[in-house]
């Protein structure tokens, strides 16, 4: 477990990793988003390039070898070794889900992830025993007996609300976002700035305002879906942080001619 206990291979790790992932990255790249400093990236890349684990391509641009892929091979094992143990012992203890019909205290149950939230229902074949009774849409108490499925990250569809200057609220198609959010009963609204906060009134939506970009990211990575009201001026911002978090997202553009 080298590669946890040490900074120096945490970061080799890391660096290689991205290589293997996003090949045309380059050294600079890789600073920014492990926040290194270029002097601090420079002397890793270095070392790494003497050990033979990467080769220049050109001038800041990389790429891993086959003693570098080697070596990313026997701490993937590893680390996935210690998180299967881990994951093990987390899931060996209790889970609260919310109940699918009715559950008596000792029923089989089968559990699952949906929408950002864990369900459980009475089942033969279940992964859970109850440990509690409770009735539909109640809180139960599982004990895990099997393994589940984790969630997949959720849909995030972003609708651009223009600036006030350019007509804010007043310039958005509210039929079609109205149809948007009708059509997705389940996602979660947020809005980023006030006019993309005027633009869900308007359709009687009470959004997420405060904290929304760190509520979207958070609900999307438990599986949750999640549609984003955000003001053109913050766009760009909001797509760098869910491009850093490895979030897909597709924008809508509802404006009225």
């Amino acid at each position: 477990m080298n590669v946890l206990l040490s900074r120096k291979d945490t970061i080799r790790f890391l660096i290689l990793a991205e290589l293997m992932v996003n090949p045309e990255c380059n050294q600079r790249d890789i600073a920014k988003k492990l926040g290194l400093t270029p002097q601090a990236i420079s002397e890793h890349f270095k070392e790494m390039v003497s050990e033979g684990l990467i080769n220049v391509i050109h001038k800041g641009y990389y790429e891993v070898t086959k003693k570098g892929e080697g070596w990313m091979s026997r701490n993937l094992i590893d680390l996935h070794l210690f998180s299967e143990e881990l994951l093990k012992k987390i899931y060996s203890k209790t889970v609260v889900a919310i109940a699918k019909g009715k559950i008596a205290e000792s029923d089989s149950v089968r559990y699952w992830f949906g929408d950002g939230y864990i369900f459980a229902e009475k089942s033969a074949k279940g992964n859970g025993v109850a440990l509690t009774s409770a009735e539909d849409g109640e809180d139960v108490l599982i004990k895990p007996t099997g393994s589940f499925d984790p969630p997949e990250k959720g849909e995030i569809i972003i609708v651009k609300v223009p600036g006030v200057a350019e007509g804010g609220s007043r310039k958005v198609d509210l039929n079609l976002f109205r149809e948007l959010v009708k059509s997705r009963p389940t996602s979660i609204v947020v809005a980023i700035g006030v006019e993309a906060l005027v633009t869900c009134r308007k359709i009687r939506v009470e959004p997420i305002f405060f904290g929304a970009k760190e509520v979207c990211i958070e609900a999307a990575h438990h599986g949750s879906g999640v549609i984003v009201a955000c003001t053109e001026s913050m766009l760009n911002d909001l797509l760098r942080s869910l491009i850093g978090e490895g979030l897909k997202f597709e924008i809508k553009e509802f404006v009225r001619a």
